[in-house]
């Protein structure tokens, strides 16, 4: 997968209704270009090659720019794909489980930059396509045999190709590779050369911009407690993007060494030094999880055990050592609300001590330079909040992953 950028249609034009299925995008797109052909997609819509409840896979042999600019319009955006051959566009919204994803091909190929050895641009037979998108595009031979009903061998495919004991044993155990190479081999395939060279170059570029920037986002909750930072963590969880939730507090440890302290007796001082440790662990797992594309939630926010309104020398130290862990995040939200209120929900300490908490939490933000959004979880409840700030994480987000929105020099590369 699973950073910074150009402005990007599909961000400043929002759609004008939600679309919430596939349908009235694939009449839209056939009424703009007659020529074009559904390979696989909803049974419903009558896909040529495949039918599930997946994404829509549409082979534009013209006018592809034209559908590119509709599906911006709509709200879509493109995120990178190695292939030369085809662009993948998205549409998220909060209330969806999963995204729209359409790819859209310029012309038939498979994997690195494969075509059909007869030349033919046409679109393949259902048979072999299933077979060259399970074993060339890397979907598994599981996905062959849900779609045509079985292996191969047994669709009366014939001598194209030919399924000898060895590729049958390569297939029950998804040796795609090799699978590959053996459809190379017996000449059903043959590789175009300038979009494998195209492939690897955009990979080449996609893992150096990885290394610069992150192509993910990391998000974090700092609140007392009865704010309802695990109920919002886990409704993110939820979005239509990859996600996944980091709990920066006393539990859930990572390291050997903090499962050593725990289960021995040691010097409080080796205790603390090894949850901090194992704090920061978890924070850079994190941060290699954002620069690989994920939604990184942390349920906690890292600089919340920085006390910058006590400043004994003891705390000095404590402070600096929790500042290792505690470079920015992308964004911040401090959900705060009547104290009294917060007690009542679950009456574990006191509001006079939830509102000396929540002053500390303010003089951490203030003292880290953190720019945050502060939601009032006692005039509102928790869903509205979740809806609120699942629209701002993916928002950025988008902002994060639409290709669009590179730096000119990779755009150039992977546009």
């Amino acid at each position: 997968m699973p950073d910074a950028m150009v402005m990007n249609p599909a961000i400043e034009q929002k759609p004008t209704r939600p679309l919430d299925h596939y349908g009235p995008v694939w009449e839209s797109i056939r009424r703009l270009v007659p020529g074009a052909t559904l390979l696989r997609g909803p049974a419903c819509l009558g896909p040529a090659q495949a039918a599930g409840t997946g994404d829509l896979d549409i082979l534009v042999p013209r006018d592809f720019q034209s559908v590119s600019w509709f599906l911006k319009k709509q709200g879509f955006y493109r995120v990178y794909k190695p292939q030369t051959y085809l662009e993948r566009y998205r549409f998220q919204t909060v209330e969806s489980r999963r995204p729209l994803t359409i790819d859209l091909y310029k012309a038939e190929r498979w994997g690195l930059g494969f075509r059909l050895a007869n030349g033919t641009d046409i679109p393949t037979d259902a048979d072999m396509a299933a077979l060259l998108h399970s074993v060339a595009d890397g979907k598994g031979t599981h996905y062959f045999e849900r779609e045509r009903g079985g292996p191969p061998w047994q669709k009366g495919m014939g001598a194209k190709p030919s399924f000898g004991l060895f590729e049958r044993a390569l297939w029950r155990r998804e040796r795609l590779a090799l699978l590959t190479l053996g459809l190379l081999l017996k000449g059903i395939i043959r590789p175009d050369v300038p979009l494998i060279l195209g492939n690897c170059l955009r990979r080449i570029a996609f893992r150096t911009l990885q290394l610069t920037r992150k192509t993910g986002l990391e998000v974090a909750l700092i609140g007392v407690d009865g704010t309802g930072k695990t109920c919002l963590a886990e409704a993110l969880s939820r979005l239509p993007a990859p996600v996944r939730v980091i709990y920066m507090g006393p539990h859930q440890h990572r390291t050997r060494l903090m499962r050593f302290a725990l289960r021995h007796k040691v010097p409080s001082l080796f205790r603390q030094l090894a949850f901090r440790f194992d704090l920061l662990v978890r924070r850079i797992h994190g941060a290699a999880l954002a620069r690989r594309g994920w939604v990184v939630v942390y349920e906690r926010h890292p600089a919340e055990r920085i006390d910058p309104l006590k400043h004994s020398y003891k705390y000095k130290v404590k402070n600096w050592i929790d500042k290792l862990y505690a470079w920015p995040v992308d964004l911040t939200f401090y959900l705060t609300g009547d104290y009294p209120t917060l007690y009542l929900r679950k009456k574990e300490y006191t509001a006079t001590y939830l509102q000396e908490i929540g002053r500390r939490y303010s003089a951490v933000l203030d003292y880290c330079g953190i720019s945050y959004e502060r939601i009032d979880v006692t005039r509102t409840n928790i869903e509205t909040v979740a809806s609120t700030v699942g629209r701002r994480v993916l928002e950025k987000y988008q902002d994060r992953v639409s290709v669009d929105r590179w730096p000119s020099i990779f755009k150039s590369i992977l546009a």
